[in-house]
């Protein structure tokens, strides 16, 4: 099933990416775009599982991963070689280290890279072409966790709705570790671009957003959401749209990546405010059918 409103979420994260690096000194908080992403991808990839285990009643493991794995590399080698014959064009201390950059990108530990060669993401001090891979990395790494643990869970769930049930504790717990572990790093953090780049600290978004998927959900739909369905109207749904949307707009004007409070709060709300938003554009697919 296709949710078109989706786009809405894709769209919003993407632009608040391009607001942050084209026009950083009035958009500093524009890097919750990421998040933006993370939230989303937490909740499409669950979603996606749990309608396959209500299919067929298991989780295809091999298949899972051969999915991941051809929507992701075959771009990725593709855009590296299309960038190394325009490092000819770049200061020569961007590819310093071109091959341990590639290796990295390629092996999707380039957030790991980053925090052993002491990267900045704010300010560029050690720069790399390819550091904006970091993100991917933390995404493959939650492809690849979340996957097997989801279909170690698919073996030892009597039906869909054990299944769904259990997703959404493991998902719930994670979430709750992988915040409090960015919560208390940022207290005693002399530089905050280690805590941004690891999947430790910074992969709870795909879990919030796989809680919300076991209790909505794609094509097997929770009960929730049939319920939200008939309370809410169309208005209200556009306007809870459309204030998440603004909020995480706001957002953009008042964190900053050198600030303890976006660490301690920032993300947090910008990964709640999408999960909202996702809500809203799955109930908007039922509520605009023409």
């Amino acid at each position: 099933m296709r949710i078109k409103w989706f786009s809405l979420v894709r769209i919003a994260g993407l632009v608040l990416v391009l607001l942050y690096h084209f026009y950083q000194n009035i958009f500093s908080g524009g890097f919750v775009g990421v998040d933006i992403f993370f939230t989303f991808s937490g909740f499409l990839i669950t979603a996606l599982l749990l309608d396959e285990f209500a299919r067929s009643g298991e989780i295809d493991l091999v298949g899972y991963l051969r999915r991941r794995f051809y929507r992701i590399f075959p771009p990725l080698v593709l855009m590296i070689l299309l960038v190394m014959p325009l490092t000819l064009l770049v200061r020569q201390d961007y590819v310093a280290g071109i091959g341990s950059q590639i290796m990295a990108s390629l092996g999707f530990v380039t957030n790991l890279f980053e925090i052993i060669s002491g990267g900045s993401y704010e300010s560029q001090f050690i720069p790399h072409l390819f550091v904006h891979t970091w993100s991917l990395a933390v995404e493959v790494h939650y492809y690849l966790f979340w996957g097997l643990g989801l279909w170690w869970l698919s073996k030892h769930s009597k039906n869909k709705g054990a299944f769904r049930g259990s997703v959404f504790l493991l998902s719930s717990a994670l979430f709750f570790v992988s915040f409090l572990a960015m919560f208390v790093s940022a207290f005693s953090a002399h530089e905050f671009s280690g805590i941004y780049f690891s999947s430790v600290t910074h992969i709870f978004p795909f879990f919030l957003g796989s809680t919300l998927a076991t209790i909505t959900g794609v094509t097997d739909t929770a009960p929730l959401l049939s319920q939200l369905k008939q309370k809410m109207s169309l208005k209200q749904t556009l306007t809870l749209a459309g204030a998440s949307l603004f909020g995480l707009f706001l957002l953009t004007f008042f964190l900053k990546f050198t600030h303890i409070s976006t660490y301690l709060v920032g993300f947090l709300l910008a990964s709640i405010l999408t999960t909202t938003m996702i809500l809203a554009a799955r109930l908007l697919h039922e509520k605009t059918k023409k």
